[in-house]
């Protein structure tokens, strides 16, 4: 009796180091070949319409808004007094690459005149208004595997404020939100430290490890990552940070 358990037992193992084996065979052959671009339009140049104005994320391809704070891509073509290059509403800033980039308010006071107040000037507004670019990517990401994001950031000229807590999010589903809030989701990157000089680009490169079928990059200003704000002019400021973002 003993030899017969014995038997069974060993077959049963050697089974289940074939399906070991198998699994792993079966995670290499998903394995994306190094230096693989799963961002479809990470320079923001493919666009349906040329943009003119503000809030046109949406005629980006393959680009949209998470919240209903909506974001802008940026064209030479546009006015200076909107979303032109160099010159726009937020600063003065060429293209980190290509002829197009695209923007978002990482962070935007939202206090406004209360003018039925005697003792205080202000009143809440949207509650810490932000924006958000959401990408779908050209395949799922695969389990265990390192993924690296790379992307240049600059603070626009015109921002008296700058933030932490700028960092992506891998999300296996599109996030599609009714408000201008601040995300609670932790992203799988992010920045550790401040953007204080405007006007010049950052190359930001990270890495992480995915959980798997993550199939969506969304930027913008997470929370969970230690948000805080600075200002960086002296005097009265208009308590905003708007950066730029190209080379996705």
């Amino acid at each position: 009796m003993k030899s017969v358990m014995m038997r069974f037992f060993l077959h049963f193992r050697s089974l289940l180091v074939l399906v070991a084996s198998g699994v792993v065979h079966a995670a290499d052959a998903q394995t994306p070949a190094p230096g693989k671009e799963l961002v479809v339009n990470g320079g923001f140049e493919q666009v349906r319409k040329t943009p003119h104005t503000f809030d046109q994320l949406k005629e980006c391809q393959g680009w949209s808004n998470v919240t209903i704070g909506y974001s802008e891509v940026f064209d030479a073509g546009a006015p200076a007094k909107t979303v032109g290059i160099p010159k726009n509403e937020y600063g003065e800033m060429p293209a980190a690459e290509g002829e197009r980039y695209g923007g978002f308010f990482a962070w935007k006071d939202d206090l406004r005149r209360d003018w039925s107040a005697d003792e205080d000037p202000f009143m809440p507004g949207w509650s810490a208004y932000s924006e958000y670019l959401m990408t779908e990517l050209a395949e799922p990401l695969v389990e265990g595997v390192t993924y690296e994001v790379t992307y240049q950031l600059a603070l626009a000229q015109n921002s008296d404020r700058t933030v932490s807590g700028v960092g992506v999010y891998a999300s296996p589903v599109p996030l599609k939100y009714e408000h201008r809030r601040f995300l609670q989701e932790r992203p799988q990157v992010g920045l550790d430290k401040w953007i204080e000089e405007r006007g010049k680009w950052v190359a930001v490169t990270q890495q992480f490890v995915a959980d798997g079928g993550e199939r969506y990059l969304i930027v913008g200003t997470f929370p969970m990552l230690g948000f805080d704000h600075k200002r960086i002019v002296e005097g009265p400021d208009n308590q905003y940070a708007y950066y730029y973002i190209d080379a996705v």
